[in-house]
């Protein structure tokens, strides 16, 4: 068939290969209005229309801007193991976190993204790390992708680089909305649904009761705000107020949430903080440190006999959060408002928790038509 127009996108073509592939490719005026023609890629690198629309519409940009898409291309490629080390070395992140991502670049991330980063590349890094003999989940390998996407825009967010790199992780984000259903969506989730019940509750607060006294106010305060592991840990005196907390969540933007304090943390809070100043840390333990010491008690008291990479089952740290929205959920708490509890920007995240609700909607239908 050859070279035809896209009938969605102005400037677009598709190029229908004798291999059965096909080719994408677009045009542009250039500053001295000469139609420029560039090639996008191939299909079967992940290569859309809409992709190809993109890439036009920044051209466009460019020239309307003063600047030659085509002269921008011959210019030096950075290394991206300079713009990754650029990131780890300058951001402000805590020592523990530092390490954490140069011990998964080392591991996982090095030997496929050293020299660039392009979406071929990045389709094949998931698809590897999905298919090892031990894989990993869905939620780590989109975590490390992530990690790639902030490096780039922390790289170039700097002034002085007036050189840019291009942003390799938006075109994947928009390669899956292009290609991934939601079926498959929901398959890439995090399949632990593990939750403590009341006894297991009771359980874990006996066996911290005699240990350090930060691993008990931890334990209240998850069971409390639902609050993840990183938000708790730097929370300060001056965030408290009555029975009120205001919580930083990391993973949304360090945007500012409020939580409820119930009598059991407000009992062990309130002599803490009348020692404490404003500005002081509740915790003094690290964040690796309690983790490590309230795992132990956790897989002493759960998971005992279970495999090391079973996330169904396994209780860690982070189950004390599925705990708080589960006994919400359990005891008729609307989702809606477990949502706002858990800080959640989307309430399908929130709705992994409607298969717990108790026989919800039975007593609007009972009383639907009742004068």
């Amino acid at each position: 068939m050859g070279r035809e127009k896209s009938k969605k996108y102005v400037g677009v073509y598709k190029n229908h290969l004798a291999n059965g592939d096909i080719s994408y490719s677009y045009t542009y005026k250039d500053a001295n209005n000469k139609t420029q023609r560039v090639t996008v890629g191939k299909k079967s690198e992940g290569i859309t229309e809409n992709y190809a629309n993109i890439k036009r519409a920044e051209a466009i940009n460019m020239v309307r801007h003063g600047e030659d898409p085509i002269a921008s291309k011959k210019k030096k490629k950075f290394r991206f193991a300079d713009v990754w080390n650029n990131y780890v070395n300058n951001k402000a992140l805590s020592d523990a976190i530092r390490k954490d991502y140069q011990g998964r670049w080392e591991k996982h991330m090095k030997q496929d993204f050293s020299e660039e980063v392009t979406l071929k590349k990045l389709l094949a890094f998931r698809e590897r790390l999905e298919n090892m003999q031990k894989p990993l989940s869905a939620r780590s390998i989109d975590m490390m992708i992530g990690m790639i996407g902030s490096a780039i825009r922390y790289y170039n967010a700097q002034p002085q680089n007036t050189l840019k790199v291009h942003d390799a992780v938006t075109d994947l984000r928009t390669y899956d909305r292009d290609h991934i259903t939601k079926k498959q969506k929901k398959a890439r989730k995090v399949k632990r649904d593990r939750f403590l019940t009341t006894d297991e509750v009771a359980e874990l607060k006996e066996a911290v009761a005699d240990l350090h006294h930060e691993l008990k106010l931890f334990v209240e305060l998850a069971l409390s705000t639902g609050a993840r592991l990183g938000a708790i840990m730097q929370l300060k005196a001056k965030d408290f107020s009555g029975n009120k907390v205001t919580l930083v969540d990391e993973k949304d933007g360090n945007e500012r949430y409020t939580g409820y304090l119930n009598k059991d943390v407000l009992q062990v809070l309130e002599p803490l903080l009348k020692e404490l100043r404003p500005n002081d840390n509740i915790f003094t333990l690290s964040k690796l440190s309690l983790q490590k010491r309230l795992q132990r008690v956790l897989n002493k008291l759960f998971n005992e006999g279970l495999e090391s990479d079973d996330r169904v089952n396994r209780v860690v740290v982070h189950t004390l959060r599925h705990t708080f929205a589960s006994n919400l959920v359990m005891k008729g708490t609307s989702l809606q408002t477990v949502q706002k509890l858990l800080n959640h920007s989307e309430l399908e995240t929130t709705a992994r928790y409607a298969h717990l609700a108790p026989d919800a909607g039975m007593e609007e239908v009972m009383e639907l038509w009742d004068e």
